[in-house]
């Protein structure tokens, strides 16, 4: 119980993305996550509509870096990946997840199905009946 008390002191110390994160490293379950909302309006004094917002965008980050890993990681060039990911509601999904709603990966595994079905439908279709007969 020490260990997490003074994780805790820590990340009152710390402002940005590294206090947020000390706090994930205490949860061990989706619906933990809202409760960090608390926390995060204590570490920034900022009232709990705006927590909600600094929570949600830390999770669109890291979603949106890992999105972008993967996609790299699948040949997909960078201005592709925006130009598509522009099309998806990654802040949704953000959201869902600051709100215990949806585990993280669950969220990128989502958006990454999206991001190439989106890429798959920029491709002309490969019909064999039309090649054949066309």
């Amino acid at each position: 119980m020490e260990k997490d008390n003074n994780t805790n002191d820590e990340s009152l110390k710390l402002r940005g993305r590294m206090a947020i994160s000390i706090q994930h490293q205490n949860i061990s379950a989706a619906q933990e996550e809202k409760r960090l909302n608390n926390k995060i309006s204590e570490m920034y004094g900022v009232d709990s509509d705006e927590a909600i917002d600094i929570h949600v965008n830390y999770h669109l980050d890291r979603i949106s870096a890992f999105l972008l890993m993967r996609a790299r990681k699948n040949g997909m060039i960078e201005s592709m990946f925006f130009k598509r990911l522009s099309n998806l509601n990654t802040i949704g999904y953000a959201y869902s997840v600051a709100q215990g709603e949806l585990l993280e990966m669950a969220a990128v595994d989502i958006l990454y199905k999206h991001l190439c079905n989106l890429h798959n439908s920029d491709r002309p279709m490969d019909d064999r009946y039309v090649s054949f007969y066309g």
